[in-house]
């Protein structure tokens, strides 16, 4: 499995005006579902790109054990490296 696509900054444009144009919430919950999308008002600037300009927040992604299921997931899972190594000191 591939974890880190590149994304198509129009396509995400595309289905955000898609979530907008859902009629109900649960009709919006099931489009979030199928591409991961929602309307963002930054979106109707037209330098913005939402690709690019994504900020990621250390404090929030240890906080919501995202960092841990980075490590487990993608580093000891896909074989990047295994359980048993220890990280090797500086000294």
């Amino acid at each position: 499995m591939k974890w880190f696509v590149s994304q198509n900054s129009n396509q995400h444009r595309e289905n955000a005006l898609g979530w907008r144009r859902c009629n109900s919430d649960a009709a919006r919950k099931r489009f979030v579902k199928d591409t991961g999308v929602r309307w963002s008002e930054f979106l109707r600037l037209p330098y913005f790109d939402p690709i690019r300009f994504l900020i990621v927040d250390p404090m929030h992604c240890l906080f919501l054990g995202i960092a841990k299921w980075i490590v487990k997931r993608i580093w000891v899972d896909e074989g990047v490296s295994k359980k048993d190594e220890s990280i090797p000191s500086s000294g």
